[in-house]
């Protein structure tokens, strides 16, 4: 299909990567298997790129053979459409994300880069743990959100519910919705965000039979009223309709009818925000220049014509050009093999080739203007969250850290499954972990062990998977839990006592909501996916000379090595109130400068009450009831806890939290003993102290 997608490209998308105004840059989240990807099968055949009959079975941005295996999603995906609304065309940039906790990272990757979410929620499960977990995700990047209550077919066929019981079922979920964002928006963004018909940021359907309703489906039935009972009465007389087409084993007829595409797409273009307009309020939410500065100006109008300056969200390691990086371009224009700086290794890279992704096809462009999604090869030494800029603004700063929902919390131990190969998979393994931040990989330096570690021991799985494609064949040995060493208090001023050496005060501090790292002075070293930031409160340490290097190496020796039991430590910002640096040579720089600061360190932490600590999740289990008791047994054994059992509809949900040493093997335990009748979703459920599980840590 790659010659219809550059056709498609040449002919018709690319004369509107410059109307800014007419761009639309969304992601499509949900739970799993709530119908992300059979939804975007329709958005995508809209614009002829796939056939309206296959669509909804295609699952064309599941491309990967692993994801074609598993019947999952386990990256996102993204394809360039167009919708014509009102005599115009409009460009949508859409990414596909995963629903499986395990995978979250690549949520947190292209929420960032897009402006506007399409949140698809199950008529039947309603809201469960991962679509709380991504909706999180979604406003806190200021990302607004649409809705689609998916499987409507389903109340109406299955469960057999008249039009008006339906009509309430589906209300249910929408109040739930809005319920959940009121969590996490303030009152004005809640106001202007919730969910509704008469916004137009609602729409229900089955995106399996590809028909959908909107506020204008509704409003035309009710002859151009407006008013409630009108509407409402409209909308119980369509489901009616429908109801009696299944009836008739019509279904096919639906697509016609109510086509879905054509109700999400008039959605995307009618309520989010173009480029220009949510720049203006995203920019300042994750970069803290200045706003007021010719680059903070050029960012916040989203201008074509500012200097270049774009975001990484997404790393491949490619075999012909290094690498393939999906990058939003939130300033200038991006032109191919144009020197850009990288603000995080300072170097100088350049493009071998820039243009829109289509699924797993690259279509070259010479240039990509302010407000597109793109792709870029060739750049070497390039990670997730990397800031690319032209030379003329290398000194900017760069965007802040992504924030994600999971941590490495399982690790394997890894040998090749050829000895031979031994000295020759350390480095390849090294270079595909930097495309992928919730994965760590590390060498045991006294036994030798390489150990990968992962979100959970489904991402390490299709990890390995992914290795062997690449030509890496390893063996996994017995999945193992990370511990982790926290401190339980803020820790005391500590000085080292040594004579003739540096003299460093310090105190350590658990992170609170209410601050940032950055007001307490100037940031030297930072591990964001740990929480572990070192700042200096002095002022007196240079941070351009050699001997912060060697501050920093105490820095994350400690946090590699915990006090307590030599394991890794989180959520622990080091402040150093004093500093009086004393070395002779660079050669006595550990003994002078490095040691005294570690036993600053390590005092101040001793001081704060550390703890040993263990991964949990948080469960969401759906099931019909009389598989409960099946369910709450498997829990019990595994030593999980029940926090409560709810009836919802005609399901029972199970909220529930279980240690992650103890969910080896749960999925297909749960699949197994209720045949597959059971779903459930999870998130990151804190750390606790495993011997008292009831002391939690977020």
């Amino acid at each position: 299909m790659s010659h219809i997608y550059k056709k498609f490209v040449n002919e018709r998308a690319a004369e509107l990567v410059t109307e800014t105004e007419r761009i639309r840059n969304v992601t499509v989240i949900a739970h799993i298997d709530h119908g992300k990807t059979t939804l975007t099968d329709s958005l995508i055949a809209a614009s002829g790129l796939l056939s309206k009959e296959v669509a909804g079975t295609a699952r064309l941005l599941d491309y990967d053979l692993i994801e074609q295996q598993r019947g999952i999603t386990i990256k996102a995906s993204g394809i360039t459409i167009l919708h014509s609304m009102n005599s115009q065309d409009h460009l949508i940039n859409l990414i596909d994300t995963p629903g499986h906790i395990d995978f979250s990272s690549h949520v947190t990757r292209g929420l960032r880069l897009t402006d506007g979410a399409i949140i698809v929620v199950d008529a039947i499960e309603g809201i469960m743990v991962q679509t709380e977990t991504v909706t999180r995700q979604a406003m806190q990047e200021f990302v607004q959100p649409i809705l689609f209550v998916n499987k409507i077919d389903r109340l109406l066929r299955e469960r057999k519910l008249s039009a008006s019981k339906t009509a309430d079922e589906i209300n249910r979920v929408v109040r739930e919705f809005n319920a959940m964002l009121g969590k996490y928006l303030d009152d004005d963004l809640l106001e202007k965000w919730e969910v509704s018909f008469s916004k137009g940021s609602l729409s229900v359907g089955s995106a399996l039979d590809k028909w959908g309703l909107d506020f204008e489906i509704l409003k035309q039935k009710a002859g151009g009223s407006e008013n409630p009972a009108d509407l409402v009465n409209a909308f119980i007389e369509i489901l009616e309709e429908i109801n009696g087409v299944y009836r008739e084993e019509k279904r096919k007829d639906l697509m016609n009818m109510y086509p879905v595409s054509r109700v999400i797409l008039d959605s995307v273009v009618r309520i989010l925000p173009n480029p220009i307009r949510a720049q203006e309020f995203r920019i300042p939410s994750f970069w803290e220049g200045d706003i007021e500065s010719k680059e903070g100006k050029s960012l916040v109008a989203c201008d074509s014509k500012g200097p270049c300056i774009c975001l990484v969200g997404d790393v491949q390691p490619d075999r012909h050009a290094s690498t393939v990086s999906a990058i939003r371009v939130f300033s200038g224009t991006l032109e191919r093999a144009k020197p850009l700086i990288n603000l995080r290794t300072g170097e100088e890279v350049k493009s071998l080739q820039i243009g829109l992704s289509m699924s797993k096809t690259r279509v070259a462009l010479p240039t990509v203007p302010a407000g597109n999604l793109a792709f870029i090869t060739g750049i070497k030494d390039i990670a997730v969250g990397d800031t690319l800029v032209s030379k003329k603004v290398s000194e900017m700063v760069s965007m802040t850290e992504l924030q994600y929902p999971m941590e490495p919390v399982v690790t394997y131990t890894v040998e090749p499954k050829k000895l031979s190969e031994l000295a020759n998979i350390q480095k390849p393994i090294e270079e595909y972990v930097k495309t992928d931040p919730a994965l760590e990989f590390e060498v045991n330096p006294e036994t030798g062990e390489m150990l990968l570690s992962g979100a959970g021991e489904l991402h390490v799985e299709i990890t390995v998977e992914k290795l062997t494609r690449l030509g890496l064949e390893v063996i996994l040995g017995t999945p193992m839990v990370l511990v982790r060493e926290q401190i339980t208090a803020n820790g005391e001023t500590c000085t080292n006592d040594e004579e003739d050496v540096s003299k460093f005060s310090v105190k350590v501090l658990m992170p609170t909501a209410e601050s940032l790292p950055e007001e307490l002075g100037t940031i030297i070293d930072k591990e964001p996916n740990s929480n572990c930031w070192l700042i200096d409160a002095s002022r007196k340490i240079n941070p351009y000379g050699e001997e912060v290097e060697w501050i920093k190496e105490a820095f994350r020796a400690l946090i590699r090595n915990g006090p307590v039991n030599g394991e890794k430590m989180r959520k622990l910002w080091v402040v150093i109130e004093e500093a009086q640096l004393k070395y002779s040579a660079p050669e006595t720089s550990w003994r002078e400068i490095t040691q005294p600061l570690l036993h600053a360190i390590r005092l101040s932490v001793m001081s704060g009450n550390p703890a040993l600590l263990e991964p949990w999740i948080r469960l969401e289990i759906s099931a019909p009831e009389e598989h409960i008791g099946t369910l709450t047994s498997i829990l019990a054994k595994r030593k999980g806890q029940i926090i409560e059992i709810n009836s919802e509809r005609s399901l029972f949900k199970i909220d529930a939290e279980i240690p992650v040493r103890d969910s080896f093997g749960l999925a297909t335990e749960i699949r197994t003993a209720t045949s597959g009748w059971a779903t459930w979703g999870a998130r990151a459920g804190g750390f606790r102290n495993p011997n008292n599980p009831s002391i939690k840590f977020d």
